[in-house]
């Protein structure tokens, strides 16, 4: 029996990411906001946070289940 192990990256301070959220109003309606990961956190034993810099300037703590890597940092 052969195993196939797949590992996800982890996501790293200087990566882009994206977060997507639910609008107000509307919820079939989502809005998309890019930003710059500028600080990590463990929260869990399995869970991490990341300080996200947006590009309208505000800074906020995302689970990182709720972000996807856009690009990541070399």
């Amino acid at each position: 029996m052969r195993l196939l192990f797949v590992t996800r990256s982890q996501m790293k301070v200087g990566d882009l990411v994206k977060f997507e959220s639910v609008m107000r109003d509307d919820m079939d309606r989502y809005t998309a906001e890019h930003g710059l990961v500028v600080k990590m956190s463990k929260t869990g034993h399995e869970t991490e946070s990341a300080q996200v810099l947006f590009n309208d300037g505000e800074t906020g703590w995302i689970d990182t289940q709720r972000l996807v890597v856009v690009s990541e940092s070399r």
